[in-house]
């Protein structure tokens, strides 16, 4: 099995942007949407934050872009996604639930949404009690084969910068908890931080992705031969690394994070199954 996952994207409508601005936008985005559709997986999946305002508009393009050029693609809400409208219609926009369990043969992928329904003012993670216990439930379900859990926010005090306010799921939400009582490996993936970060905590590996516009790069994670590769496929593209430059300079609140890509360790990950 291969996945291919997209940190946060924050697809802008800019309005209001000059000609040269929002040219440089469509490249942007347009380039790397080819590039994510353009990677064989059996999944690609969005980490959160599709999106920048959360307007119909921007959901909209991202959609007729991918369209259907991959078999199987599985947005996360990120918070900048729920800014606007209602998960409801959200996800009646996305075609996809909250949350979401796909079992295989190989492993058990789970999908959870972390994030605050239209709340600007607070951009940090939670989840609610019946989907910790749906969460609780699903890993019982998977016994010793592996999970692969894909949210927005990442678990507090796991990954690069999850201990700062509003980073994280909300540390009074226990999910560490719950993901403690996974037997066999689990794997946890999270953007919202905007930089590429691993950690291991005795069964648990917490993967965080960069946001595309400080790094343009997708991970690709690969179940194959009783282990699980993931590594990173960054975009060269001098015309790419241009426009990027001009649209992070133009959309509203962007902050480009120097350390963005982490260190070496935080790249690549390859670990050895545990049979099951």
């Amino acid at each position: 099995m291969r996945l291919i996952v997209m940190g946060d994207l924050h697809y802008s409508l800019m309005n209001g942007g000059s000609e040269e601005v929002l040219e440089a936008r469509d490249k942007f985005y347009r380039a790397m949407i080819h590039h994510f559709v353009q990677l064989e997986a059996d999944y690609h999946i969005s980490l959160g934050d599709l999106t920048h305002e959360g307007v119909p508009e921007e959901f909209d393009h991202m959609l007729q872009w991918i369209g259907g050029n991959v078999s199987h693609f599985l947005p996360v809400i990120g918070n900048h996604d729920a800014y606007l409208l209602p998960k409801s219609d959200i996800m009646a926009i996305v075609g996809h639930q909250r949350y979401q369990a796909i079992e295989r043969d190989d492993a058990h992928i789970l999908i959870l949404d972390t994030t605050k329904e239209m709340n600007r003012d607070d951009w940090g993670g939670e989840l609610d009690e019946d989907q910790l216990r749906w969460l609780e439930d699903e890993l019982a379900k998977s016994g010793n084969k592996p999970v692969l859990v894909f949210g927005h926010h990442p678990v507090y005090g796991t990954t690069a910068r999850s201990t700062m306010e509003m980073m994280s799921i909300d540390p009074r939400t226990d999910i560490r908890a719950v993901l403690n009582k996974k037997q066999g490996q689990g794997f946890y993936f999270c953007g919202h931080n905007h930089v590429n970060s691993i950690v291991q905590e005795d069964n648990w590996f917490y993967i965080q992705t960069a946001a595309c516009l400080d790094i343009p790069a997708f991970r690709r994670v690969e179940l194959h031969e009783g282990a699980v590769r993931i590594d990173l496929v960054a975009i060269d593209d001098a015309e790419l690394a241009n426009c990027m430059e001009i649209v992070y300079a133009n959309i509203p609140g962007w902050e480009p994070i120097v350390t963005a890509n982490g260190e070496e360790k935080d790249r690549f990950l390859e670990v050895k199954l545990l049979s099951y």
